[in-house]
């Protein structure tokens, strides 16, 4: 198999539920996590959640160390910010 054929068979095509359609790559959210309010980036997203990297203001927080500045969040959970 081919180079091209095994990337092409690697690659994943991602259906976004439609509570996801606000939430596009690079939009600014706010989210709770473990009770405590954060806020972050969308980098990615996936069928019912994205992946959020934290805020500069958080990222030293133990949460955001421990997860290492990612974490995974459904949309029900998060609010886009202006």
């Amino acid at each position: 198999m081919s180079d091209e054929k095994k990337i092409e068979k690697n690659k994943q095509i991602i259906e976004i539920n439609k509570m996801g359609e606000p939430f596009q790559k690079s939009v600014h959210v706010s989210f709770i996590f473990n009770r405590q309010h954060f806020k972050g980036t969308v980098e990615k997203q996936l069928k019912n959640s994205a992946i959020i990297d934290f805020d500069n203001e958080f990222s030293n927080s133990e949460t955001a160390l421990d997860l290492k500045q990612k974490v995974v969040i459904s949309y029900s959970k998060m609010k886009l910010l202006n």
